[in-house]
């Protein structure tokens, strides 16, 4: 079994508890603890945030885009959290916990109250590790295969490398994909996950891929490693929209929003907006499938930054 978690809220909290579960491996402004056991291997995703300053919108997009279920992790009724629950709520998780104490709780309630957020279980962080170990996650195995690449570097002597968790499908050793929105045709060279070396990976699961016919420096976090076809591409979109009870922006035609499609984040203008579509022109063109949430921000620092959500209409 292979469950990503993402942990979310108090950044002083959520690195406390992701340290508790797991050692920490790959870190940037996302950092990503690690553990495998008999009982199945565990990705925890947090955001790094500069002491003082407030955190990015565009990683906090990003890691939820990459998580099977998140965890509110409170220490306290912050701007930051404020931001993460409103983030959440627009993602639509199925599933989640939070943590907090008994008097955070009873204040968090009623500002979750009518999100998704609700039916999310209340735990104590004693508690999570077997709360999380407990909890099944549907996977699409049958899917054509794909993997939004969150991490890419080149390793001398052996070439390209991406990481990422297998959103759906199955990959092969010598596989022939494409790297969306890139169009760029490339063969797996080798899969590895848990530093272990494989012939084939399943969904859920977060993996390292060495690829053949793309450089490191072509890539951008947000591509899509994915079997030929599996997802559509442009920069202009009609997406079903529905604004944020927690917003303030006007949605109007004329404003740049930031457009979050999976790991992807990129600037758009609004072209128009009636009858709940919104239609966007985004500065380059963005992979997507029919399924997929957009989330809509703001490109401006005033939380809360997070405008709204859509699929495709």
């Amino acid at each position: 079994m292979h469950v990503t978690v993402g942990i979310f809220g108090t950044p002083e909290r959520c690195h406390a508890i992701a340290a508790s579960l797991a050692k920490k491996g790959t870190e940037n402004d996302i950092a990503i603890y690690n553990h495998g056991s008999s009982e199945g291997v565990y990705t925890y995703v947090c955001l790094n945030t500069e002491p003082g300053k407030p955190q990015k919108v565009q990683p906090l997009l990003q890691a939820l885009a990459m998580v099977d279920f998140p965890v509110l992790a409170v220490g306290g009724l912050t701007k930051d959290v404020g931001e993460a629950i409103v983030a959440v709520d627009e993602m639509r998780f199925a599933q989640g916990f939070i943590v907090a104490d008994a008097a955070t709780a009873d204040a968090l309630k009623p500002m979750i109250k009518g999100t998704s957020l609700e039916k999310f279980e209340f735990v104590g962080e004693d508690a999570l590790k077997e709360k999380i170990s407990g909890t099944r996650i549907e996977r699409d195995d049958a899917g054509p295969a794909a993997v939004p690449v969150d991490n890419y570097f080149n390793v001398k002597g052996v070439g390209t490398v991406v990481l990422g968790v297998v959103k759906s499908g199955k990959l092969k050793l010598h596989d022939k994909l494409v790297v969306e929105p890139a169009g760029t045709e490339v063969s797996v060279k080798g899969i590895q996950s848990q530093d272990k070396d494989l012939e084939e990976s399943a969904a859920g699961m977060r993996i390292g891929l060495n690829l053949k016919g793309i450089e490191a420096d072509d890539l951008k976090r947000g591509y899509v490693v994915c079997a030929p076809g599996a997802m559509q591409k442009s920069a202009e979109l009609k997406i079903k929209f529905a604004q944020s009870r927690f917003s303030k922006q006007e949605v109007k035609q004329g404003t740049r929003v930031m457009l979050a499609a999976g790991l992807q984040i990129v600037s758009c203008v609004i072209t128009s907006f009636a009858d709940g579509e919104l239609a966007l022109k985004a500065d380059s063109s963005v992979a997507y499938t029919k399924a997929q949430r957009f989330i809509i921000a703001s490109q401006n620092e005033t939380m809360p930054r997070i405008i709204g959500s859509g699929t495709i209409a």
